[in-house]
């Protein structure tokens, strides 16, 4: 009788154990830059203000989510969506590995695709005083050397036509970390579109085919979008989708992919795309930590489910009031981008007008960037004025800001 008791209690015990959820951290955009490559001088503050990245803050806030990855919510798997680093610095790469390592001491396992900020950067820089000077970027396969551990050295396959690579998480879940950055065509600068070349395709349509046959689920992590996170998002941000995303994402839906990790965007988001077949994936776009609202996430997953919690850095030993700056920060910025690129479409409007849609837009992308965005009584007065300004009614009512699901905090379902 006690053996009998004692294989029941076995069999429930390895039942229990294989059903608790895989646990997953996700971080994106962090634009990482070596704490050897800047000091406090005006070359840097400048680099900060016209481009809104607070790179003298990241290292303390990745500390801080590493940090609470590590004590409070011990991980199984680390997504990391690309752009590490600032613009491809290698010594950012390898203090960027290295803050990884503590956290893959604990058992966790990290996985990382390269972005358009990470891999052969003509304008790798370290800031020194008043001057930008020149270091050291890295090849693909430097990068591939440096995150060996990271997915590339541990991979189940590699494709050979660019970095990606397909790993397994569990028994009955793989990864596919897919490659669509444009570094072999960089030559003075960087490309801020993506592109799935035909040979990765072919082969990702290959890992997919064979994860259906052995009835895995697959898991998808790219930094660019895979389908519209905003209204217009490719007429007027079409570099923040990777290309074709009209065809591709139908495709990997009916491939059998439920969720993809992407970034880019800076923004927290979530958008639920379904194809004509009625199969659907989930986009589940990160923001960046180097900027508001300094965005990462936790996952609890299961094979017929996903609750997402979204977390914020908001203050940190340099800057107790971290968020709030940067949120002032940012919303002059975008109003300042959204003028610039009104005023580019050629439509010759008055500056009044001009100054209410740049107003509009500004907080608009400022409440993106967050997630969860709502209409505010004051932005669908001014979408009001302004569509008599321009003789064109609009029913606010019509207006989606905020795609299905929720953004931050939300159970996904299978």
């Amino acid at each position: 009788m006690r053996y009998i008791i004692f294989y029941i209690l076995l069999i429930l015990s390895l039942g229990l154990s294989a059903s608790q959820p895989l646990k997953i951290g996700v971080i994106s955009d962090t634009h990482y830059l070596s704490e050897r490559l800047m000091d406090d001088g005006n070359a840097i503050n400048n680099y900060i203000a016209s481009s809104g990245k607070n790179i003298k803050a990241v290292p303390q806030v990745l500390d801080q989510v590493l940090a609470y990855y590590n004590e409070n919510k011990p991980l199984d798997i680390l997504l990391v969506s690309g752009d590490m680093t600032k613009d491809g610095e290698k010594q950012s790469h390898l203090d960027f590995r290295a803050r990884l390592k503590p956290l893959q001491d604990r058992g966790t396992k990290v996985f990382v695709i390269p972005g358009n900020h990470d891999i052969n950067m003509p304008n790798a820089v370290r800031f020194e005083g008043d001057k930008a000077e020149p270091v050291d970027n890295v090849s693909p396969q430097e990068f591939a050397d440096i995150y060996k551990d990271c997915g590339y050295g541990t991979a189940l396959k590699r494709d050979t036509a660019s970095l990606s690579y397909v790993a397994q998480l569990d028994n009955s879940t793989w990864l596919l970390a897919i490659d669509v950055a444009r570094y072999k065509e960089y030559t003075t600068r960087s490309l801020s579109s993506g592109k799935l070349s035909p040979e990765t395709e072919k082969w990702v349509i290959e890992i997919l085919d064979e994860a259906k046959e052995k009835n895995i689920q697959v898991l998808g992590m790219m930094h660019w979008g895979l389908v519209e996170h905003i209204m217009y998002q490719s007429t007027f941000f079409k570099d923040y989708l990777v290309d074709d995303w009209q065809r591709l994402a139908p495709l990997f839906a009916d491939k059998g992919m439920k969720a993809i990790f992407t970034g880019h965007f800076h923004a927290n988001d979530i958008t639920a795309f379904t194809s004509d077949k009625g199969n659907t994936i989930y986009d589940i776009e990160t923001g960046t930590l180097c900027s508001y609202p300094f965005s990462y996430r936790s996952i609890d997953y299961s094979p017929t489910s996903m609750n997402i919690s979204t977390f914020n850095v908001m203050s940190i030993p340099q800057d107790p009031s971290l968020g709030v700056n940067n949120k002032i920060r940012m919303e002059q910025l975008s109003e300042r981008l959204a003028t610039q690129k009104i005023r580019n479409m050629g439509f010759g409007l008055p500056d009044t007008v001009v100054s209410r849609m740049a107003k509009v837009m500004g907080q608009v992308f400022v409440q993106h960037a967050y997630g969860d965005e709502k209409m505010t009584d004051d932005m669908r007065k001014w979408i009001q004025q302004l569509s008599l300004t321009l003789d064109s009614p609009v029913d606010t009512n019509d207006i989606e800001l905020d795609f299905f699901p929720a953004d931050n905090n939300v159970t996904i379902t299978f």
